[in-house]
């Protein structure tokens, strides 16, 4: 057995736990006998084109308008996130995780797409500074219930931890370069 904790790094704010994961398991096994009808020659072919595609933008996972959404929330969630490539990280981080965690991701980008269409008939990433701010006021304020407040306590933890684990980051928090350990005697 593995000492590795499930709940760590800054895509765990997305991970179901273990009930969730046997209930889509189990529900999942009819959707695989589904899907193993399907040629192999299609899915080749799906798969090529795929990778096609993400190799030409450079992105592993996310397309290029949830990165540019990705990149704008990031932004205004944590100033700085971007020059110190924390979509980037998320986007490699995204395309090793689990079904689920991608799919919960995507849910919480595409909550604030709903917010921003809704509110001022354009995708968050067009959004001026003045009313993306407003929009995240406003979900901040919503009770804890809400999917969009959820969506954006997800996404806040994932920026904010990946950001704050880069050297920008950590010299945010005050750290200047230098790393002292004390001797193996004090441990005693």
């Amino acid at each position: 057995m593995s000492d590795v904790n499930e709940e760590s790094g800054p895509l765990r704010h997305f991970r179901a736990g273990r009930r969730a994961v046997l209930q889509s398991l189990a529900t999942g096994v009819g959707a695989v006998v589904f899907a193993s009808r399907a040629s192999a020659e299609h899915v080749h072919q799906v798969a090529a084109v795929g990778a096609d595609s993400a190799a030409a933008s450079g992105l592993l996972f996310l397309d290029r308008h949830a990165f540019d959404t990705l990149t704008m929330l990031g932004e205004q969630i944590v100033p700085g996130s971007r020059a110190a490539g924390v979509p980037e990280f998320l986007d490699r981080l995204l395309a090793v995780e689990s079904t689920d965690t991608q799919k919960r991701f995507m849910q919480g980008l595409g909550a604030f797409e709903r917010e921003a269409r809704e509110a001022h008939g354009m995708p968050w990433k067009t959004l001026t500074e003045a009313q993306a701010t407003a929009l995240l006021t406003k979900i901040s304020a919503q009770p804890d219930s809400n999917v969009t407040r959820q969506a954006f306590e997800r996404i806040k933890g994932a920026v904010g931890e990946s950001y704050f684990s880069t050297e920008a980051g950590m010299k945010e928090l005050g750290w200047n370069g230098s790393v002292t350990f004390a001797p193996p005697s004090a441990c005693e």
